[in-house]
C-alpha cells in the first residue's frame, strides 16, 4: 500500500468512527443522564472521589441570633475537621429570616457563622486553602420556624503524583 492509500484509509476510518459517534449521540435524545449512568456503571465509579455532604442543624451549632458556637457545635465541627484534615470543605450556612432584633443583619450573621465554622476547622488542622464558603448555594434558610441546616460538602483532595 502506498502512503497516499494509507492516508485515505486512515481518513475513512476516522470518518466512519465520527459518523458512528454522531449517530449514538443523536439516538440518546433526552436520556443523557441515563446514558451517563450506564457508562459510569460499566466502567465503575470512584467512590473516594464522591463528595460527602453533612447537614447539621443550625440550632445545635449556634446560639440563637448569634455567631457564637455552642459547645456541642464546636465539638461536632472539630470532629469533622479532625477526621478529614486532608479534605476540602465547602461550607453553606443558611441566610435566615430573623426572629428578633439582632446586632447583625441576616447576611452578616450568615457570614460570621461561616467564619466561626472555618476557625474551628482550622483549629482542628484543616488547611486554610482547603476551606471555601459556598456562597453560590447558601444552606436551607427561609422562615425562622423552618428546618435550617448548615451543609458541609467534604471532598477528598487529589493526591500529588
Amino acid at each position: 500500500m502506498t502512503p497516499a492509500q494509507r492516508t485515505t484509509v486512515s481518513f475513512l476510518d476516522l470518518a466512519l468512527i465520527m459518523t458512528g459517534v454522531m449517530a449514538m449521540i443523536a439516538s440518546v435524545g433526552d436520556r443523557h443522564a441515563a446514558v451517563a449512568e450506564a457508562f459510569s456503571d460499566s466502567f465503575g465509579t470512584d467512590t473516594a472521589a464522591q463528595p460527602r455532604i453533612v447537614a447539621l442543624p443550625l440550632a445545635d451549632l449556634f446560639e440563637p441570633q448569634e455567631a457564637r458556637m455552642t459547645a456541642k457545635g464546636v465539638q461536632a465541627i472539630a470532629a469533622l475537621g479532625g477526621k478529614n484534615r486532608q479534605a476540602e470543605f465547602a461550607i453553606a450556612v443558611p441566610v435566615v429570616t430573623q426572629e428578633a432584633a439582632s446586632r447583625l443583619d441576616r447576611w452578616e450573621l450568615a457570614a460570621a457563622r461561616t467564619a466561626a465554622i472555618m476557625r474551628v476547622l482550622a483549629d482542628a488542622g484543616v488547611a486554610d486553602g482547603a476551606m471555601v464558603p459556598d456562597l453560590a448555594r447558601p444552606g436551607q434558610g427561609g422562615s425562622a420556624s423552618g428546618a435550617r441546616t448548615v451543609r458541609l460538602t467534604i471532598r477528598d483532595r487529589p493526591r500529588a503524583r
